[in-house]
């Protein structure tokens, strides 16, 4: 049982990403982008619509405000100005969902602040305790094992992810000493290349924790 997630809404203005959509066809969880390093309120409601259509987890997919360098810019960011970012971005994300009737499920980072969250844990410290103000119930999804046990020590929710790519293979993701929750794609062909071999299972993040 796999779940396989993209990122959508990765669009600004003149800049426009509609692959992102073809990806998204395959994936049974989507990471909207909440506008600091992507998005704007129209390709939002396109890819929360398309959630809802799909019938798709939903997650807010937030970065460092850093609409130039596409969020991948390291930022010096205190720990309240850390909080408020991460903060902003996931409540607007919930907030612009329940308009849909929808049910944000989990929170990704992007970019830089991805790295950063995996790699400190006091970034990890300041990410979990500001989720779970939010909502108890979200999954902070993480790219390392020991972040993910980190965060649930503080008695946050985390979901562990593997990035799959050209030389990624479904066998051996099964194959791996420590199985991840959710697998992130970002190519069209690989995401249908996985497909193939196996059709990924949408997971409740909230209420049915046993999956994952």
């Amino acid at each position: 049982m796999y779940d396989f997630n993209c990122d959508m809404a990765q669009s600004y203005g003149v800049y426009k990403n509609e692959v992102e959509y073809e990806i998204a066809n395959y994936a049974s969880s989507i990471n909207i982008s909440a506008g600091f390093h992507a998005g704007e309120p129209v390709s939002i409601r396109k890819a929360l619509l398309f959630a809802k259509e799909k019938n798709c987890a939903l997650g807010a997919h937030i970065g460092y405000p850093d609409i130039q360098g596409f969020g991948k810019r390291k930022m010096e960011l205190d720990e309240d100005e850390l909080t408020s970012v991460i903060t902003y971005q996931t409540g607007a994300i919930i907030a612009y969902a329940k308009t849909f009737d929808l049910e944000v499920e989990h929170v990704r980072a992007h970019g830089a602040l991805k790295e950063l969250i995996n790699q400190s844990q006091n970034a990890a410290q300041t990410m979990a305790l500001a989720i779970k103000k939010i909502n108890p119930w979200l999954n902070i999804i993480v790219q390392n094992p020991q972040t993910k046990e980190f965060i649930e020590s503080l008695g946050a929710k985390a979901a562990y992810e593997v990035e799959f790519n050209q030389t990624s293979s479904i066998r051996a993701v099964r194959e791996l000493e420590i199985k991840p929750d959710t697998i992130h794609f970002r190519a069209l062909e690989d995401i249908k290349r996985a497909y193939d071999i196996i059709k990924p299972t949408p997971i409740n993040y909230n209420r049915v924790q046993e999956q994952i």
